[in-house]
This record gives structure tokens, C-alpha cells and sequence, in this order.
């Protein structure tokens, strides 16, 4: 009996070892699982981070005037946060035109600069569909040395009686509201560039002449900037850039500025009626066998 207990003993012994055996085996089977799984997800996010190269502005960018290599630097961003007009080489920028204005910092996407068969200059920033126009402009009238490419103006026509042939007084009035302005004098960004990247201010000329400022506008309004220069003078007033909407506004005369009121016309004096003239008196004769009688009859009125 006592040994037939102890090899029962022995043989719990066995079996408890060999579950005990079993358990470790698949709690080590575990964590070496969990210890493989966090170190592949710190190896995947001590990854870099896929990035691609996008073209930005190293300095500021003017319309009309040719993009160079030193104009540009590449930045890595990732691909989530790039918009699909943004380009990521500079051999697609360099030597393009600048349609508008591009800030410092700013990245260059295709809408911002003018078609690459426009060609140079100022015919490469017109619109389609638009006219360039210059108009002479001088003292107050060229908002005092402060309008620059790319602002908005609003056209003020001050027209002479004699010139126009309309009316016996100076009338002002707004032509046109908003109006781009593509170039001022000969100037299409802000002046030339130094080596270090700076502008440079353009070179005065002792020669006086009357400043000129050239602006996008459409074939019909072409037509009424050209014929309000020729029949009175053009003015030009300086419009905030985020501020293009149309103001309803009516024209001035001299007669408003001073605050006197339009003469009342005389009312016509009412003619006096002319007297009706007087019925005339009708004769009658009535004839009875050798008697003659007259009767005076009055006209009916």
C-alpha cells in the first residue's frame, strides 16, 4: 500500500511539473510576442517621415520681372500638406514671370505665375481678355509717389465744359472702380536687386517728365479711358487691396462743392387772353307785298 501512495505521489509530481512547463513556456511565447510587437512599432516611428521637396519664394517676387535661382529654395515637407499646384522643382520656375505679387516665404504654385509661351515683360502678366492702358498722371493725381504694381485704383474724370461740349459747369465723376495696375513709369516690381537680395531704389533721372501708370483693363473700358483723356483729366484714387467692391457713387459739380443750389428757373407768366371780339349784328329784311321791313339780329356766340 505505502508504495503503491508513493508512486501515485510521484506521478502528480510528474504531471503538475509538466503543466508548469507548459504555462512558462507560453507566458515567455507572450511576452516575446508583446516585446516584438512594441519594438517594431518604435523602429516604425523612429522612421523619418516620407517627405517631398517644395519650391518657396526667398524673397519677394514681383510681377513681370524673371524668377532666378536666386530667388528660390526647396523645402521638405510632407506629402499630406502640399497642394497639388505647388512645384517641387526649380527648373519648372526659374526664368517664369511672376502673374502677381509673390510674398517671401510664400511657395510657388502654377496660378501665380503667367504662361510659359507669354513671354516677357508686360505683355506676359495682361489677362486674357484685358487691355493694357497708360494714362499720364501728375501731382495729386498720381496719389503722391505711393501706388506700386498690383494695386487698385478707381479712374476720376473731371470734365471741362469746353473740352466736352456738354453742360456750363466742371463735372467729376468716377469712370471706372478697381481697376489693376499692372506697371508705374516703366516699373513693374519695386526696383532692381542687389547682390544681397535687397531692392534697390529706382535711379532718379534729372530729366522731368510727367509719370505715367499703365492699367488692366477691358477692350470697352479702354475705349472711355482714351476718350476721357482727351476731354478732361484723369485722376486716380488709391484702393485698399482687399477692397475691390463696386461703390455706388454719382458725379460732382462745382456747384456741390461750393453747396450752392441749383438756380429755380422762373416760372412763364401765363400770356393774357386776347378779348374776344364782339358778335356782329346781322340785318334782315322781310318784304311784305310793297312794304320792306329790317330786323337787326344779333349773332349766337
Amino acid at each position: 500500500m505505502a508504495r503503491d501512495e508513493g508512486s501515485g505521489s510521484g506521478a502528480r509530481a510528474l504531471i503538475f511539473l509538466f503543466v508548469s512547463v507548459i504555462a512558462g513556456v507560453a507566458a515567455l511565447y507572450v511576452v516575446y510576442t508583446l516585446i516584438g510587437g512594441y519594438q517594431a512599432k518604435i523602429q516604425e516611428a523612429s522612421k523619418p517621415e516620407a517627405t517631398v521637396m517644395a519650391i518657396v519664394a526667398a524673397r519677394d517676387l514681383y510681377q513681370g520681372i524673371t524668377i532666378t535661382e536666386e530667388d528660390l529654395f526647396a523645402v521638405e515637407i510632407p506629402p499630406d500638406y502640399l497642394h497639388e499646384d505647388v512645384y517641387q522643382s526649380p527648373e519648372h520656375v526659374v526664368g517664369r514671370i511672376p502673374r502677381e505679387r509673390i510674398l517671401a516665404n510664400e511657395f510657388i504654385r502654377e496660378e501665380r505665375l503667367a504662361d510659359a509661351d507669354e513671354g516677357i515683360g508686360l505683355n506676359a502678366i495682361i489677362p486674357r481678355g484685358m487691355r493694357a492702358v497708360s494714362i499720364n498722371v501728375e501731382g495729386g493725381s498720381a496719389v503722391s509717389g505711393f501706388l506700386n504694381p498690383g494695386n487698385y485704383v478707381d479712374l476720376l474724370v473731371t470734365l471741362d465744359p469746353e473740352k466736352s461740349g456738354r453742360g456750363s459747369d466742371t463735372t467729376t465723376k468716377t469712370l471706372l472702380q478697381a481697376v489693376y495696375v499692372l506697371a508705374v513709369n516703366s516699373r513693374l516690381g519695386t526696383g532692381a536687386k542687389r547682390r544681397d537680395g535687397t531692392e534697390q531704389p529706382p535711379a532718379r533721372s534729372s530729366r522731368r517728365f510727367r509719370p505715367s501708370v499703365t492699367l488692366a483693363v477691358t477692350p470697352d473700358q479702354a475705349e472711355q479711358v482714351a476718350h476721357a483723356e482727351k476731354k478732361g483729366t484723369i485722376t486716380l484714387a488709391l484702393r485698399n487691396d482687399l477692397d475691390v467692391g463696386f461703390a455706388p457713387v454719382e458725379g460732382t459739380t462745382a456747384r456741390d462743392v461750393l453747396g450752392e443750389k441749383d438756380p429755380v428757373k422762373p416760372r412763364p407768366r401765363p400770356r393774357p387772353k386776347e378779348p374776344e371780339p364782339e358778335p356782329e349784328a346781322a340785318t334782315i329784311q322781310i318784304i311784305r307785298g310793297s312794304t320792306t321791313e329790317e330786323h337787326v339780329v344779333e349773332s349766337p356766340q
